[in-house]
């Protein structure tokens, strides 16, 4: 009997798990609705994200447990989130934003935290939502965090996100090629991006996973 019940604790555990990533997925794809130019971008960042983790974990530079990486897959999935809360005006601007219009798309990591903050279970995600724009020099936002005093959840974020996005299209600029964003990422390692993510992203392009 006490077997019996485990096993069905144990099913009503994995049915609410389910129930709590297809949510995650469907908030993602409310984003996704409303920036008209960056479809499929989450989704790309996502599966980039999580490759980028797995060759780091090969590698044994980092030891990611399935906690961890559940969290990644949890926290890319919803980097974006906060963007609901940015007027579709700006989002989808034709032209390149000016100052002020720049000024609040940069509040998007604050209002995704603040959307998702009272969700108790996707605590431990929110740190990759809340600081994905910092950078390695900490010139980044909304904090100015530096180094390893960004969270692994967040350094791996921006360097799958500002791939993708520089290889999107926008309605006032083509997308750079694969080869030529690689180049920028090469740059940045160091200043903008984390030297070991962004050294792993590279071994992925080269090996066509990227």
């Amino acid at each position: 009997r006490n077997a019996q019940l485990f096993q069905e604790l144990e099913i009503e555990l994995q049915k609410k798990h389910r129930l709590f990533i297809h949510t995650t997925i469907a908030l993602a794809a409310a984003i996704d609705a409303k920036d008209h130019y960056t479809h499929g971008h989450t989704a790309r960042v996502t599966t980039l994200s999580l490759e980028i983790a797995q060759l780091l974990g090969q590698k044994n530079k980092k030891n990611f447990d399935e906690k961890f990486l559940e969290n990644l897959h949890i926290a890319s999935l919803l980097h974006d989130i906060g963007k609901i809360g940015i007027p579709e005006s700006i989002l989808n601007k034709d032209k390149p934003l000016n100052p002020e219009e720049e000024k609040r798309m940069h509040e998007h990591p604050v209002l995704g935290t603040n959307i998702l903050q009272p969700i108790r279970e996707l605590e431990p995600a929110i740190s990759g939502v809340k600081y994905h724009h910092e950078k390695y020099d900490g010139s980044g936002y909304p904090e100015g965090l530096k180094g390893n005093s960004i969270p692994l959840l967040a350094l791996i974020i921006s360097v799958a996100d500002a791939f993708d996005a520089m290889t999107t299209d926008r309605p006032y600029r083509k997308g750079l090629s694969k080869k030529e964003a690689i180049e920028e990422i090469r740059r940045g390692s160091g200043s903008q991006f984390d030297p070991q993510i962004a050294s792993a992203l590279i071994e992925l392009y080269q090996e066509n996973k990227a």
